[in-house]
This record gives C-alpha cells, sequence and structure tokens, in this order.
C-alpha cells in the first residue's frame, strides 16, 4: 500500500473517532443534566381565607408589664376616677343671694359661683329686676378625643321677673320667661401627675341656650314706659353664659380645687388596686406604681402591692 494511501485512511479513522467522541461528550452532558437532583424546598402551611375572603391577621401580643415580676395592670375610665357622676349636678340661682350657684362634678370638685340679678332701669326711674333658678340632671358622659365630656342638661331654666320691688304686687306685674333644655358641657383633658397619679390638665366649659318666648313679652307702666321682658331675658342669658363657664374654669383650675382633688384620688386609687390584687385595702399594705399614662380617657398603671 503506498503512503499516500496509508495517510488517507489515517485521517478517516480519525474522523470518526472525533465524531464518536463528540457524541459521547454530548450523551455524558445530557445525563448529568437529567440526572442532577436538587434539595426539596420546605412546605409552608398555607393559613385559611377568613369570612370575608382576606387572610388572616396574625393577633398583636400584649407588652409585658413595667416592673419586676408579679406585676399587675389595670384599667380605669376617668370618669370613675372623678367620682360618680350620678351624683354631678350644677344648679343656677340667685333668688335669695349672688351665691345660691353651686356644682358638684366629682371627688371635691365642687363650689359656688357668684350669677348677678338683671337691673332694668325704665324711663319712670322704677327697675325692672330678673333673677335665675334651674337644676340641672346627672350629667351624660362621652369622650371626644383625649378629653372627658359631662353635658349637663338644665330642663326649665325660669327666670323671674319683678317691678320696682320684691313683694307680691311687684312678682304679678310681669310674666315669668323660661329657657329649655339649657346644657352646660364640662371638658376634662386627663393626666398624670410626678406621682403618675390621675389628674386634670385642662377644663372648658360651654354654656347653651334660648329663651321660650310666653305669650306676653310686651309690659306698659305708666302708659309711656314699655318694658319687653322677652328682650330683657335674652340679654339676661347672654350675661350668665360667660359667668358660668369662666366661673366654673376658674374654681375648678383653682389651686385649693386641685390639691382637695389630688388629696381624694390616693385613698381611691389605693383602694381599687389593692381590691384587684386580692388584698384588703382596710389593712396597712400600699401599693409602687412603675408605670402609669392615659390611652384616651383611661388611666393605665402597672403597680406591685407591698
Amino acid at each position: 500500500m503506498s503512503s499516500m494511501a496509508v495517510g488517507m485512511s489515517t485521517t478517516r479513522i480519525c474522523r470518526a473517532l472525533s465524531c464518536v467522541v463528540v457524541a459521547i461528550s454530548v450523551l455524558s452532558v445530557g445525563a448529568l443534566a437529567s440526572a442532577q437532583v436538587f434539595p426539596p424546598r420546605q412546605s409552608q402551611p398555607v393559613p385559611a381565607p377568613g369570612p370575608s375572603g382576606q387572610m388572616p391577621m396574625q393577633p398583636a401580643q400584649a407588652p409585658p408589664p413595667a416592673g419586676p415580676p408579679g406585676t399587675l395592670t389595670r384599667t380605669i375610665p376617668f370618669v370613675e376616677i372623678l367620682g360618680d357622676p350620678t351624683r354631678a349636678f350644677i344648679q343656677l340661682g340667685n333668688m335669695n343671694s349672688p351665691m345660691d350657684t353651686n356644682f358638684q362634678l366629682g371627688r371635691s370638685l365642687a363650689g359656688r359661683i357668684a350669677v348677678e340679678k338683671f337691673s332694668h332701669e325704665l324711663g319712670n326711674g322704677k327697675f325692672v329686676f330678673l333673677h335665675v333658678n334651674g337644676l340641672s340632671n346627672p350629667p351624660i358622659v362621652s369622650t371626644e378625643g383625649r378629653e372627658l365630656r359631662l353635658q349637663f342638661v338644665i330642663p326649665i331654666l325660669v327666670f323671674k321677673t319683678y317691678y320696682n320691688e320684691y313683694t307680691a304686687d311687684g312678682d304679678s306685674k310681669l310674666g315669668d320667661v323660661t329657657a329649655e333644655k339649657v346644657t352646660v358641657d364640662v371638658y376634662f383633658m386627663p393626666t398624670i401627675d410626678q406621682r403618675k397619679l390621675p389628674t386634670f390638665q385642662t377644663v372648658r366649659v360651654v354654656m347653651t341656650g334660648e329663651i321660650k318666648e310666653p305669650d306676653k313679652c310686651m309690659y306698659f307702666f305708666d302708659m309711656l314706659f314699655p318694658v319687653n321682658v322677652c328682650n330683657a331675658t335674652a340679654a339676661y342669658l347672654k350675661e350668665i353664659k360667660p359667668a358660668i363657664e369662666n366661673g366654673l374654669r376658674e374654681m375648678l383650675l383653682h389651686p385649693q380645687t386641685r390639691m382637695r382633688f389630688d388629696q381624694a384620688i390616693w385613698p381611691y386609687l389605693r383602694g381599687e388596686l389593692l381590691i384587684q390584687a386580692g388584698v384588703n385595702p382596710a389593712g396597712p399594705a400600699q401599693v409602687q406604681i412603675f408605670e402609669a399614662g392615659f390611652h384616651g380617657t383611661d388611666y393605665m398603671v402597672s403597680y406591685v402591692p407591698r
């Protein structure tokens, strides 16, 4: 065989072997790809949807109470701290003296307000006198944001009229006038003091009301000197409004009133916290407060009985 023939045979064999090698390589790669195994994923439980079709939320965990082990927590509405609302009232009156107007809103929150009578001079040199008298119902209690609202409703506020003198004759000269459903709203903003005890930071008072006009408003004296008792009563009610609002607010924020209220709070609070802890408040046990504050108008306290 010639050398040329030998060379051509060798070339064919090499080409054939190369194809075989390539085919084996391709098969090896395919086998490896099909044989590769990945670790399985951890299965996650799927929560069942709620009645509305939404996924349920995880329940929020309450923060642990501040203080050592054994610390108790208590929430007390501020209206209970103020006192029994069924015993609260506002009385407007000055039939006997300017100090007949008085109020009782809670623990040691009581006082008197001066509401002067109304005097109107006629052209004949004589006077018309108006006095006021009315008692509120127990308050309607509600909350508005961070404020506690006590709404006192006075079903009937009577404006007693006299002409010239305080006698039966002077009383009969004019007709009395009334105002219905007069309201006095007292707003308390609660807070805590340096001892972490509940108290109030600010007070707002708002009085509203309108007179109910009687069948007769106009009266004449000595033929030429008229008086309109409806207009006089409306002017008197306008004078009473700031007297009640400012008087109540100043009395409630007076340092002596605040001091009496703060002094009355601790015995009540101590007794409530000890009773919850199962301790007789009549004994010598005391209460150590670790943390306290207000959530809206609710007093929240963490404490330990000692």
